[in-house]
């Protein structure tokens, strides 16, 4: 374990066990990493490089080989760095191959089938129903959908200037920020990656942390309502599986759209919930009125939007 595993290794809860009972103490350990130093090294690499890299990803993931070679261990750098991260930061007992992740995953899946109503009474409460132990699915299921799945959709990165400014706003584990950092790094963009501090985003940030090109947001009970503060403008602003998780999506919406420069890129999609679990209730209510608000002061320039009472997948607006 290097010092800096040291400085970042997370905080526990009692009880629990190590392995498919982990009891960490999210809010805590993201407090942690707010002190630490980082080494900001850039991540950029030749247009060439990143270009043969994209073409054989896409031709494997074409042929239908990708997923095979990642479920059965073949491609697995993304397993041994999910393992350090577990091992050495999590404190967990390590996996020794791909089907223990695998398994592990289905453990916490089953806790997670949950139907009924949650209570969303403010700021606190609302971090708290994301940060109950059990979520730490969400990070297992965050690192297999971006080992299968590691180009999200190229639409974005093909519309969006070299040298933008880009927010990816309820970030998760940040899957267009690691497209871009496997793919599209000589577009010499700078990143600010927002969430609340969540599962997902504990590991984002340890994987990313050393990345010159890229800052962090904790978005907590302090700044809840105002997450941006003063931060300058954006050129995009990715919004992708958060405004069915919001208490307020239309005012978020209008937030981050008042913060994108003119012109700029608004990648959004809105799943139709049942307003359960995770899925706030008032997502669900004004969901409609949110989708127009957006539409009101953008022009659709991908995706489309059909019908608006259904699950609308990715779309990306431009500011006018």
């Amino acid at each position: 374990m290097t010092v800096s595993d040291q400085q970042f290794m997370a905080s526990h809860l009692e009880g629990g066990n190590y392995f498919d009972d982990m009891q960490i103490d999210i809010s805590k350990s993201h407090r942690i990493f707010e002190h630490l130093p980082r080494k900001r090294n850039s991540i950029k690499q030749s247009k060439l490089r990143n270009f043969i890299k994209l073409f054989f990803t896409r031709l494997c993931i074409k042929l239908g080989i990708h997923e095979l070679l990642v479920v059965n261990g073949i491609r697995k750098k993304w397993l041994n760095d999910f393992t350090h991260y577990w091992a050495q930061i999590l404190n967990g007992r390590p996996f020794w191959n791909t089907l223990d992740f695998f398994m592990l995953l289905h453990d916490y899946r089953k806790r997670q089938q949950q139907t009924s109503q949650l209570d969303w009474q403010d700021a606190t409460q609302h971090l708290a129903n994301w940060q109950h132990p059990s979520h730490i699915y969400a990070t297992l299921h965050s690192v297999r959908n971006l080992a299968i799945h590691p180009i999200v959709n190229l639409a974005p990165f093909k519309k969006m200037p070299n040298g933008a400014r880009i927010l990816e706003y309820g970030c998760s584990l940040a899957p267009y920020y690691a497209c871009y950092r496997e793919y599209f790094s000589h577009q010499n963009c700078q990143w600010v990656l927002g969430d609340i501090p969540n599962y997902p985003f504990h590991y984002a940030k340890y994987r990313y942390r050393d990345d010159a090109e890229v800052d962090f947001l904790t978005i907590d009970t302090q700044n809840f309502s105002d997450p941006l503060n003063k931060s300058d403008a954006f050129d995009v602003i990715i919004l992708t599986t958060v405004l069915e998780h919001l208490p307020d999506p239309i005012f978020i919406s209008e937030y981050l759209l008042d913060r994108l420069n003119p012109g700029g890129l608004f990648v959004f999609d809105y799943i139709k919930s049942e307003g359960k679990g995770l899925d706030h209730p008032n997502a669900l209510k004004t969901r409609e009125d949110c989708i127009r608000g957006i539409l009101k002061n953008t022009q659709l320039v991908y995706g489309n939007i059909d019908d608006i009472n259904q699950s609308i997948s990715l779309c990306i607006a431009q500011k006018r």
